[in-house]
């Protein structure tokens, strides 16, 4: 029995709209020993930090309709000790970017459902 470490996976997976992005998310937060998960919408990657399987995340996003790609599996950064240079304190205000996620629709093709009811009310079904 191999013994389990923290890793860090970074997951490519499509997502066009917000319903995309809850249903990635909420799919892989399932999952036990997860430590912390981050969505990039721009780049459509998942970084996931955690003793966890990758397979299995593949395999449950490609079960909720979401496709996954490993990019990439390692460790995870470490954080720095102590000492952070003086250039990155803190930064103005005036450089905050705006946020892109705004932009993004309530749902997607992919994630609209067609109902098709086949039912004919004016035909007499007993014989």
């Amino acid at each position: 029995m191999s013994a389990q470490f923290l890793q860090k996976i970074v997951l490519k997976v499509s997502i066009m709209c917000s319903k995309c992005e809850v249903c990635v998310m909420s799919t892989i937060a399932k999952f036990d020993g997860i430590t912390s998960m981050a969505l990039d919408k721009e780049k459509s990657t998942v970084t996931i930090v955690g003793i966890v399987d990758v397979v299995l995340i593949v395999k449950a996003l490609r079960k909720a309709k979401k496709p996954a790609e490993i990019v990439t599996v390692g460790e995870p950064d470490k954080p720095d000790s102590g000492k952070k240079p003086d250039a990155e304190k803190k930064k103005p205000d005036a450089e905050k970017k705006p946020d892109p996620y705004k932009d993004l629709p309530p749902h997607c093709k992919a994630c609209t459902y067609v109902v098709y009811d086949d039912y004919q009310s004016n035909q007499c079904i007993i014989s």
